[in-house]
């Protein structure tokens, strides 16, 4: 009987880890798509492009015979641009099948890109098929191009490495580094779409023409702490054409506005999504004398909401940490006597920021992309009361109070900001 038994054992682990018959797949029989993007049909619904790897190493561009990119064949970077028209994303994906030589799978897309003008229309007939198929990972960002979703992943190339899929995933991580641009995994954004307690929000891409820089002027430029800027704005030249900065902001499935660089920070400083980014602030001692901090929260930051006579009122309370870039007008801060100066600063300036965002929020679009709605739902005894309370109509009547506390807690390699010395200058004088 134990030889039996051991016998059968056996023959049903050899069952069981044999490899999959029916759906088993070679790598290399697939080709994995990295960036899709969905721009308005002109013949049907949709209008679809996919990028994908060629596999072929040596790094660089593909040439055509002409030099430069091969446009007709789609080729850029070591892999290969394709759009489309159909009825639907599934069909789309099908029909493409019927010329590359391997099947195009989802189950590596990095991006979901979609044009500004279907996101104002509503996406929610585009976010079924993805939030079904099997194929797409909850890990995928979402994003709203300004612009065409086509021409945006034409300009999705490298120039750093040979990798466009590396590339792509450290451009997301750039979210934790500045704090320009949140980052928007498709479970977050779906939820949000779904989600009585908030709403939606999504990275924010485009197109910048390298028109925004200006001549070089000897005229004297004024100093500008703080300035919108959305995506395609950036003053600069040189690099790669996309940029990704800013949040577009939904209600329900419909795209209603968007943040620019500065307020998104300051919305990610509430929901807690913020981790670091260069803040410069004019100094208030000497105007035109810029002091740059190197910002953080320095813990959680704590939402309370309450309810006075059927008002809602929110309580924000941030705590925030920077440490000293550099002080232009070289007046000692770093004493202890003075360092509350720029904990005021940072304090009033942040604070003022957030004040004005959700203000935004609240009298342009009503739409709680902070999901205040879940601290609210607390004063509730059930889903169903808090659901029929209906918070997201009720949001744009909210009181909201900003409490921010500032700390400084470091000044870099230099412990004081000592005078700068001319020869025609009295040194008792100046340091008095």
């Amino acid at each position: 009987m134990r030889k039996v038994s051991l016998l059968l054992i056996t023959l049903f682990f050899f069952f069981i880890m044999t490899a999959c018959t029916t759906d088993g797949k070679e790598i290399d029989d697939q080709v994995y798509a990295l960036i899709l993007g969905l721009d308005k049909g002109v013949d049907n619904k949709i209008r679809l492009t996919i990028q994908y790897p060629t596999y072929k190493g040596g790094g660089g561009m593909q040439k055509s015979e002409g030099g430069g990119e091969d446009k007709k064949s789609g080729q850029i970077d070591n892999t290969v641009v394709t759009t489309i028209e159909a009825s639907s994303i599934l069909e789309g994906i099908n029909l493409l099948n019927t010329v590359t030589s391997r099947r195009i799978s989802l189950v590596h897309l990095k991006k979901v890109v979609f044009s500004e003008y279907i996101a104002r229309q509503g996406i929610k007939n585009y976010l079924e098929p993805l939030a079904r198929f099997r194929e797409i990972r909850r890990i995928t960002q979402i994003a709203v191009c300004r612009g065409s979703a086509e021409d945006f992943i034409n300009e999705n190339k490298t120039l750093i490495g040979e990798s466009i899929s590396k590339s792509m995933e450290l451009m997301t991580s750039q979210s934790q580094n500045t704090g320009y641009f949140p980052k928007t995994p498709f479970e977050t954004f779906y939820k949000g779409i779904l989600s009585p307690y908030g709403q939606a929000y999504s990275t924010y891409v485009g197109i910048n023409d390298f028109k925004h820089l200006k001549p070089l002027s000897e005229a004297t430029a004024p100093l500008r702490t703080e300035y919108p800027i959305l995506p395609g704005e950036i003053p600069r030249t040189g690099d790669l054409a996309r940029e990704t900065i800013g949040t577009a902001v939904f209600d329900g499935d419909r795209m209603v506005g968007s943040l620019n660089s500065y307020e998104t920070r300051y919305f990610m400083m509430v929901s807690g999504g913020f981790e670091k980014g260069i803040f410069t602030l004019e100094d208030r001692s000497m105007p035109g004398s810029a002091i740059p901090f190197d910002v953080r929260l320095g813990r959680k930051p704590k939402v309370k909401v309450t309810f006075n006579n059927g008002v809602p009122i929110i309580d924000v309370n941030l705590n925030i940490e920077a440490d000293i870039g550099a002080i232009q007008s070289r007046i000692p801060y770093e004493k202890l006597e003075r360092i509350d100066e720029l904990n005021d600063l940072i304090a009033d300036i942040i604070q003022n920021g957030i004040k004005k965002t959700i203000e935004k929020t609240q009298k342009e679009w009503n739409t709680d992309i902070f999901s205040f709605g879940y601290q609210a739902a607390k004063h509730f005894f059930t889903i169903q009361e808090f659901e029929k309370y209906n918070w997201l109509r009720h949001y744009k009547e909210a009181k909201v109070n900003v409490s921010v506390q500032a700390n400084v807690r470091r000044t870099g390699l230099m412990t004081e900001s000592a005078p700068v010395r001319y020869s025609n200058q009295d040194v008792l004088s100046e340091e008095k």
